[in-house]
């Protein structure tokens, strides 16, 4: 409501930038402030887990996928005094993997926590090969292909297969 009465007075609307990084470079890929995204989620972690799961879109899905490793792994990042334990599990929707040659040790060692990824065959942000090699670093991932775009699926097909995802690690 307050945004629409903004648009209508003619008031500028704040268009903050929110993401887990931001690039520095394209080519080649160079990021900043996952470091910070991590000691963030790290601080969730602690004062309101445990957490079962974890769900991700897009750059949400590409931090998904790097915390399922750095619980598992115990990386270099998370700190020895992270004591929350490895994910249960991960739904993981138009994920990519991060390019920054800093970040490859994240991706060296399979990824098993158990791991739903869903992406659209027309997503022209992301692409369906980007996701499908995220999907690949996870040991037997499950996947959800839809037609659409990038967007989260809303279908009942779609919304199904999570839950019926999802169902096997809350029982």
């Amino acid at each position: 409501m307050a945004r629409a009465a903004a648009v209508r007075s003619g008031k500028a609307i704040s268009r903050e930038f929110r993401g887990w990084y931001a690039l520095k470079s394209a080519s080649p890929e160079v990021v900043f402030g996952l470091e910070a995204s991590i000691v963030y989620l790290k601080t969730v972690l602690a004062e309101q887990g445990p957490f079962d799961g974890i769900f991700g879109f897009s750059q949400g899905g590409l931090m998904a996928a790097v915390m399922c490793a750095l619980l598992e792994h115990r990386y270099i990042g998370l700190g020895d005094d992270c004591m929350h334990p490895p994910l249960r599990f991960a739904v993981i929707s138009s994920g990519y993997k991060l390019k920054d040659s800093r970040w490859d040790y994240v991706y060296k060692r399979p990824i098993c926590t158990p791991s739903l990824h869903t992406y659209g065959v027309l997503d022209c942000m992301i692409g369906i090969s980007r996701s499908m090699e995220l999907r690949d670093n996870f040991v037997q991932p499950a996947d959800h292909c839809f037609v659409g775009a990038h967007y989260v699926p809303k279908t009942q097909e779609a919304l199904d297969s999570i839950c019926e995802f999802v169902e096997k690690f809350t029982k």
